[in-house]
């Protein structure tokens, strides 16, 4: 039986919620799993793969400018996270040798974001694939943006996995690659139900990314007086405040969501690239607030330039109420953008380079 070892980075839903798919896909070829991933997205993998092997993982934050690393800010953090992280690497390895009783491991090790298992890769000479949507930052156009920055993400890109032996990059637009190690694929997400449309109802996702309640209040602000529509906010922040709005229906990440998200008319978020892949499969247009990084504003651009959602500019009642009366408009854009550059299933793709790699 094949081995195979997926790293998952920890931040946000996106890294977990793509894996989930491929483990998933790995698990009908009868492949021996275990996963590496932080201490916070253990349960999420144990509720829906109770025999899979887990293994936790300490993943350090490395502070990027556009002229490289921050060294200083790196080092700030590391002593305050107080974790070792050449003590935990190692202790991580040696636990997964005790896996297999100290037998070589594995044949293969996916990272999605994620460096410890790229090191352990490098280190016992097992093929390593980085798949993600982060690669693309390798070889798409750089669009200046405000005050940020491409070379933020390919440093951090290069840092984590300077060699690798293929690309599996995951995106909601086209990209073109001249290189025969790097595939592009279609957005690796689920497959959505969604038949009865409750068009008085939206999903408000706060990313918990961030903790960071300024955006988050903006928004709450621009939709309390909008009581002829619900909304359904997931947080793991506390908005006592606002319970009291008999529109808003506060919730945290859960089973749930899929739930809501199979009826939702639309979909206000910051600008991850998992939730947008699955906004877009689903026909649900987003009215989005990108994060502080280059990658959310780089997201939100091309969600623009194609006419699919909406950026907000002014958190005002106006501004939710113009999105909102163009939803069919963009619903269209959408189901005409994907007949253009949607032309493959993510999964048959994905299965072809399995075939060839295990």
């Amino acid at each position: 039986m094949k081995r195979v070892l997926i790293g998952i980075c920890g931040i946000g839903n996106g890294h977990i919620n793509r894996q989930i798919n491929v483990i998933n896909l790995l698990m009908s070829r009868n492949v021996e799993i275990v996963v590496a991933t932080t201490k916070n997205k253990i349960n999420t993998i144990k509720s829906i793969f109770p025999n899979i092997k887990i293994v936790a993982i300490d993943i350090p934050w490395i502070s990027c400018t556009d002229k490289g690393i921050n060294f200083a800010d790196c080092l700030l953090k590391y002593k305050n996270s107080r974790v070792d992280q050449f003590e935990s690497f190692l202790k991580f390895s040696i636990e997964l040798q005790n896996i297999f009783n100290k037998e070589p491991q594995f044949d293969l090790v996916i990272s999605d974001y994620e460096p410890n298992v790229i090191q352990y890769a490098y280190a016992t000479g097992t093929k390593v694939i980085c798949m993600e949507q982060q690669s693309k930052f390798l070889y798409i156009e750089n669009y200046n943006i405000e005050n940020y920055s491409i070379n933020e993400d390919i440093i951090r890109l290069k840092y984590f996995a300077p060699k690798v032996d293929y690309r599996i990059i995951s995106s909601f637009f086209k990209i073109n690659v001249p290189n025969d190690n790097v595939y592009i694929l279609p957005p690796i997400i689920k497959p959505i139900v969604r038949e009865y449309i409750d068009v008085k109802k939206g999903i408000v996702y706060f990313s918990p990314y961030s903790d960071n309640k300024t955006d988050f209040i903006q928004i709450l602000e621009m939709l309390k007086y909008c009581t002829d529509i619900t909304f359904v906010i997931y947080t793991n922040i506390e908005f006592d405040e606002y319970k009291g709005n008999n529109n808003f229906v506060f919730k945290p990440f859960g089973l749930s969501f899929d739930e809501d998200f199979s009826n939702a008319y639309f979909v206000i978020s910051s600008s991850g690239h998992q939730l947008i892949s699955e906004s877009l499969y689903g026909n649900l247009p987003m009215l989005l607030f990108p994060l502080d990084t280059y990658e959310q504003h780089y997201n939100c651009l091309m969600v623009e330039k194609y006419n699919l959602g909406h950026r907000i500019r002014e958190f005002s009642e106006n501004e939710f109420k113009n999105f909102y009366e163009n939803i069919p408009h963009y619903i269209e854009n959408i189901k005409k953008y994907k007949q253009e550059n949607w032309n493959n299933v993510w999964y048959n793709e994905l299965d072809k380079i399995f075939d060839m790699l295990l």
